[in-house]
């Protein structure tokens, strides 16, 4: 069986075992095995762990890769990551940058890296389904105030600074409206502080909201 024929069996099946596979094709473990890897150099499938894949043209994409490493918990990409999307600045991350409600940390997938920072419940949200990247994005507003948020909370190692960053435009009143969000009285002054920063530093006309 040939890759495309390969291929084909298993479109509809975002993951997939090796051992599904194998079922779904009719090959042998091995056989399935390398022809997914076979599939990866193409960029048409990406491995999760050992024996565990995920399948077809959009694998490699930055939303199905949070996604995937953060399941069962949900994700979103964040700060840089959501900025550079919303062409908010012109540098590429290093790292894929996810909120998310599981364990934070940083891990590798697919030759991708991925950074996943944790936040409290209630400030979890202000993202849209994206499909340049496939998944979940914050909006400009909500990435500036994850940042701020982060680099409040001393969450190395978010420090809060921002490459050449373009918020012209950027809704001050919704990143405001998350700020209300938080319960904390000096946490919430701590992230105004940040957000005070980051505008006076980028912001091309402070009065904007």
């Amino acid at each position: 069986m040939n890759a495309s024929a390969f291929f084909k069996k298993l479109v509809g099946r975002n993951r997939v075992t090796t051992r599904e596979a194998a079922q779904l094709t009719g090959l042998s473990i091995p056989a399935a095995s390398m022809a997914l890897r076979r599939l990866s150099t193409e960029g048409l499938a990406a491995s999760l762990k050992r024996g565990h894949w995920l399948v077809g043209g959009s694998a490699l994409k930055p939303g199905v890769l949070v996604a995937a490493a953060a399941d069962p918990y949900q994700a979103y990409l964040s700060g840089w990551s959501a900025l550079r999307v919303h062409d908010r600045i012109q540098q590429i991350p290093q790292k894929h940058f996810a909120m998310t409600l599981g364990r934070p940390g940083e891990i590798e997938m697919a030759g991708a890296k991925l950074s996943f920072h944790c936040i409290a419940p209630e400030l979890f949200g202000g993202y849209s389904h994206d499909s340049r990247v496939d998944g979940f994005v914050a909006s400009a507003e909500k990435a500036i105030f994850d940042l701020a948020y982060l680099a409040a909370m001393n969450r190395s190692p978010v420090s809060g600074n921002l490459p050449e960053t373009d918020l012209r435009g950027l809704k001050w009143r919704e990143v405001k409206a998350w700020v209300g969000r938080i319960s904390g009285q000096s946490v919430r002054r701590s992230v105004e502080r940040q957000l005070e920063r980051i505008r006076g530093q980028h912001a091309v006309n402070p009065e904007e909201a």
